[in-house]
């Protein structure tokens, strides 16, 4: 288990910011080794970078369920 996960199930995390690039892979690894339900997610914003990368940000709802 990654420190990303442990702060994340420990309830430590008020957002995450997500950098996306536009490459194939034949496979890849999930940000998270499970589904992440709860607490909720929100989008807040999308903020292109570049040609072919972008970075999202979201807050973490302590306390919403889904």
């Amino acid at each position: 288990m990654c420190i990303r996960d442990r702060f994340y199930d420990a309830g430590l995390l008020d957002e995450m910011i997500v950098q996306i690039g536009s490459v194939t892979l034949v496979t890849g690894k999930p940000l998270f080794p499970r589904r992440v339900l709860s607490p909720v997610l929100r989008l807040v914003s999308v903020r292109q970078m570049g040609t072919g990368l972008a970075e999202l940000r979201y807050e973490v709802h302590k306390g919403a369920t889904n």
